[in-house]
């Protein structure tokens, strides 16, 4: 095996094994001023039943409905989830696909306010 060759895998597993981050979009909350733009209008959401909120004290759970997340190659669908509230004070603002001017889509997640 040449040396470039082991220098790159190398290089790979260091950068994996340094790296916390999900591999599946949705497991951790992007930043609010991220957004994502799709050339092409999402899907209509499919209907989900929410399940009880975990044990907990009131508002302690918010449900994040399920949303069509752009991979950059096409859409695939994030089930509705559970959030945690950091505090019991912090408010959940939904994210959100909207329309520009029909020529493409902008996703802006949720965040805590």
């Amino acid at each position: 095996m040449p040396i470039q060759l082991h220098l790159s895998l190398a290089f790979l597993l260091l950068l994996t094994a340094c790296s916390n981050q999900p591999l599946m979009p949705g497991g951790t909350l992007p930043p609010p001023s991220m957004t994502i733009v799709a050339p092409k209008e999402p899907p209509k959401p499919n209907a989900e039943i929410m399940p009880p909120a975990p044990p907990g004290p009131a508002n302690y759970f918010v449900w994040e409905p399920g949303h069509w997340h752009w991979t950059g190659q096409g859409f695939i669908w994030i089930s509705g989830h559970y959030l945690e509230a950091p505090y019991q004070s912090r408010v959940w603002i939904h994210g959100g696909w909207t329309s520009n001017g029909g020529l493409s889509w902008t996703w802006t997640p949720g965040h805590w306010n």
